[in-house]
């Protein structure tokens, strides 16, 4: 077989891949983009709420609670770094 027939097939196996891959993305996968009116049962009241903050040898760190998760987030220059406590 030539090469420029080898690399015909190949081309048109991937837009056929590609537009089956298109056609059927919701049956096999979920879609999170889609526009979904649920509403979210969060707390209303302290969303946010810094417990502590400091700083450290090499970054300043701030320990907040959102939505009654802890977490640490430590920034250093541009870094930013969020752990769960």
């Amino acid at each position: 077989m030539k090469k420029s027939r080898f690399y015909l097939l190949l081309i048109l196996f991937t837009v056929i891949g590609f537009a089956i891959g298109l056609t059927f993305n919701n049956i096999f996968t979920k879609s999170y983009a889609g526009n979904d009116t649920r509403e979210l049962a969060l707390p209303s009241e302290n969303k946010m709420e810094i417990t502590a903050t400091g700083t450290s040898r090499s970054a300043d760190y701030e320990i907040v609670t959102i939505y009654g998760r802890k977490y640490i987030i430590f920034s250093n220059g541009e870094d930013i770094e969020v752990l769960n406590y």
